[in-house]
């Protein structure tokens, strides 16, 4: 694409389009009973990063010329243009990638101040940026709070040298806990930490020294993913042993004790965080809502399609179409009642039949009854929600429903 010359930004964005919070109109589509309502979620992807890690099954690129990051950043205002009269006020926002802080304080500018000039804001917006703490300089993170970035999500995965070497890390994380000491005083309300675990060579001790030092930072939420070995990736493709079930599990246990002692909860598989402090983006997106993503390999979800821009930078700047996932209506409620159990809380039986307008007992009857039967799921009068086995397990769970 021919590169489109932008001017330098101003020093503040204008937050005027925010709005007092309402709830989005709901319409019902008779034909299939799922509930449809205007978008109140958006996802913006960011492919750039500065290396591709190991394990990263994402669709992300080296960060490139700054024509290509202008090129992006010219396309993704027209993506937001484009999807703009499908949303209603925005309730959540999550920038994510690829590495978003990556990006110099000028074309992070551009982004944000791109985004809340043509969307509507809900005043109690929760507005999510993933950043490495390496590239998240104190500028950087001044513009994020003046844009109204009220949520930073820092990908840190391993504080040990050598795993982030087998993880294929980039950089390091010497200035984690001046970022952190720096986000609180700009008021940043949420602050979250990723973490992985079931390195090749990661002892419990070295697990649970990486976990005690996220909270003794005083971060309000922890995400912990084990270590998966995507085929494709080099992690994947590569010879190193994987780790032991039984010790995955001590480790998985053992971020619930630490975080505990620290005032976390898990509140969803691999999610811990304060009261009030769970990530409502992905809260939603568990249970049923509809969402839009802009940029490339971002899917959306309008309640019954679910669509995925073009997988490569190159062909998201063409236009080219998006990949449409059609499933029937039931095996889609099917798929929303699995995302539902990754979480603690599990589905409301009322909840669940609003968004899907089916009864989850009646929509999978053997699966739900055999799950409960061993173990994996506790039904209620009003609730179905999932035990420790059933968030341990949770892939499991998944395959049976589905």
């Amino acid at each position: 694409m021919q590169k489109r010359q932008t001017t330098a930004p101003p020093t503040t964005i204008n937050m005027n389009a925010s709005r007092p919070a309402s709830e989005p109109e709901t319409t019902e589509d008779a034909s299939t009973n799922v509930r449809r309502s205007a978008i109140a979620s958006l996802y913006v992807h960011v492919p750039f990063c500065a290396g591709k890690c190991d394990y990263c099954a994402f669709y992300s690129i080296p960060s490139t010329s700054q024509e290509t990051r202008q090129n992006y950043l010219a396309r993704l205002q027209d993506d937001f243009r484009d999807v703009r009269a499908r949303c209603a006020p925005l309730s959540t926002i999550f920038v994510g990638g690829g590495t978003p802080s990556i990006l110099d304080r000028t074309e992070l500018h551009q982004l944000l101040s791109s985004l809340s000039q043509t969307f509507e804001l809900r005043s109690d917006v929760e507005w999510t940026v993933e950043c490495n703490p390496d590239s998240l300089t104190e500028p950087k993170a001044e513009l994020l709070a003046e844009a109204g970035v009220n949520r930073i999500s820092l990908g840190v995965q391993s504080l040990d040298p050598t795993l982030r070497g087998i993880l294929g890390r980039q950089g390091n994380t010497d200035a984690l806990e001046d970022t952190v000491r720096h986000l609180r005083r700009l008021g940043v309300s949420g602050i979250n930490v990723d973490l992985i675990y079931a390195i090749p060579g990661q002892s419990i001790s070295q697990w649970t020294d990486d976990v005690r030092r996220m909270c003794d930072l005083g971060i309000d939420h922890l995400s912990t993913y084990a270590l998966t070995r995507e085929e494709g990736t080099r992690l994947g493709d590569s010879a190193l042993p994987p780790v032991d079930d039984v010790l995955e599990i001590q480790m998985w246990d053992v971020v619930a004790e630490e975080a505990h002692g620290a005032g976390l909860e898990r509140y969803e598989v691999s999610n811990l965080a304060r009261p009030g402090a769970e990530c409502r983006h992905n809260n939603r997106i568990w249970h049923g809502a509809t969402y839009i993503g802009c940029g490339p390999a971002a899917a959306s979800f309008d309640g019954q399609l679910r669509w995925t821009a073009p997988g490569s930078l190159e062909g998201w700047l063409d236009q080219a179409p998006p990949e449409e996932d059609h499933l029937p209506p039931e095996q889609r409620a099917a798929e929303i009642l699995a995302f539902g159990l990754r979480t603690v809380e599990g589905w409301r039986i009322r909840e669940f039949s609003r968004t899907t307008g089916r009864d989850p007992f009646t929509l999978r009857p053997e699966a739900v009854r055999n799950l409960i039967d061993e173990g994996m799921l506790i039904r209620t009068e009003t609730r179905l929600y999932p035990t420790r086995k059933g968030l341990l397990f949770a892939d499991y769970v998944a395959q049976t429903l589905l």
